[in-house]
């Protein structure tokens, strides 16, 4: 329990009160198992909290088995980003360290469990009302969150400069984001 507690719970903590130094220093001595599990505990919560707000607006099969693939998504997009990040990186000759990102970047995924008691609140809100569409509002600041929390990894792994590091941060994402427009254009056809 306690080496629980030293590995998980205090670099989370780590993450919401001092993220620089924190990411400095998983950085210092990388363990992936502690960035899975990291990522895989964001997941499940997240996966209670968007079951918990399906059920509160009874969303349906559609809501629920969507929250379901969370976790997966999270590692998915993890392990894939982490591809995506060193690949660049290798750009500015920073390359060959996906597998310590990994051990950190497994960290980022925290702001994903405030997105999902943000979807709780908002469930609870009733849809339609303003309140709904101001909580909704809400996740804009946790999106720029993981984003800083990202950069940080970034910076704290590749020691790149600033720019670049948040240059890399939002590589992953626009990789995502040409995907998805070329799957759309080619569904499309």
């Amino acid at each position: 329990m306690d080496l629980l507690f030293y590995c998980v719970v205090v670099p989370v903590m780590g993450v919401l009160l001092r993220p620089r130094s924190t990411f400095v220093a998983l950085a210092a001595a990388p363990r992936i198992s502690l960035g899975f599990v990291a990522v895989l505990s964001s997941g499940g919560i997240a996966l209670m909290l968007g079951l918990l707000a399906n059920q509160i607006d009874h969303g349906g099969n559609v809501g629920a088995d969507a929250s379901l693939v969370l976790p997966l998504l999270f590692i998915v997009y993890w392990g894939a980003s982490a591809l995506i990040v060193d690949a660049g990186a290798g750009l500015a000759a920073r390359g060959r360290r996906w597998r310590p990102y990994l051990a950190v970047s497994g960290f980022t995924f925290i702001p994903w469990i405030a997105f999902g008691v943000l979807s709780v609140i908002e469930a609870l809100a009733g849809t339609g009302s303003v309140a709904e569409s101001i909580i909704a509002w809400l996740t804009l600041p946790l999106l720029a969150w993981f984003l800083v929390l990202t950069t940080l990894a970034v910076y704290a792994v590749f020691d790149v400069t600033p720019y670049v590091a948040v240059a890399l941060a939002m590589l992953p994402d626009a990789v995502l984001l040409l995907l998805l427009i070329a799957l759309l254009v080619a569904t499309s056809v």
